[in-house]
């Protein structure tokens, strides 16, 4: 009879134990599938208003910290710093596409939206090489330097500053239209 008395006492200390190792495991489950469904990480985009280098940075989404930033040259960059100015401190133009990503680095969200650009610049159609082919057409590379500047930065709806903005975009896209050539239509910029 103590035999039997022993047994059952082992089977109920266990059960608390496994029902432990369940709880756990399935937490373990639902945060791996957090981690690996949900965007925790950031991935923005910015552009060089002045040479068109490309910046990306990573950072936690909520958090907010900085996990890694680089910089990827283009045709332009290393035209415009070969043949302009070796060395000059960017002015990086934030576009309105960012990606996010979970903990492995799968993207796995997308956002668009106009609200992340910091300036006109972005909206620019400039592909690899079109702003060094900009920077070659212009009379004088600081006027196309200063115009890339203008527009670097968002100005306030119905200043002054803001229809400069769009006039310049409106000439630079007709320009652009007719392939770049017909003569610049700045006549002095700025």
């Amino acid at each position: 009879m103590s035999i039997e008395k022993s047994q059952p006492e082992t089977t109920t200390k266990a059960r608390p134990r496994k029902r432990r190792v369940l709880r756990w495991l399935i937490v373990f489950a639902i945060a791996g599938c957090f981690l690996y469904l949900f965007p925790v990480i950031s991935e923005t985009y910015f552009k060089c208003a002045i040479c068109g280098m490309r910046h990306t940075e990573q950072r936690v989404i909520g958090a907010g910290f900085l996990i890694s930033a680089w910089e990827r040259p283009t045709p332009s960059s290393d035209w415009y710093q070969a043949n302009i100015e070796p060395e000059h401190e960017h002015v990086w133009v934030r576009g309105g596409y960012a990606e996010g990503k979970n903990c492995l680095g799968v993207p796995i969200a997308m956002w668009q939206l106009s609200s992340l650009v910091t300036g006109p610049y972005s909206w620019l159609p400039l592909s690899r090489d079109k702003q060094m082919i900009i920077y070659q057409k212009s009379p004088d590379p600081q006027q196309a330097r200063a115009m890339f500047l203008q527009l670097a930065h968002n100005e306030p709806y119905g200043s002054k500053a803001y229809e400069k903005q769009q006039e310049t975009i409106r000439k630079l896209d007709e320009w652009m239209k007719t392939g770049m050539k017909a003569p610049w239509p700045f006549e002095k910029f700025p």
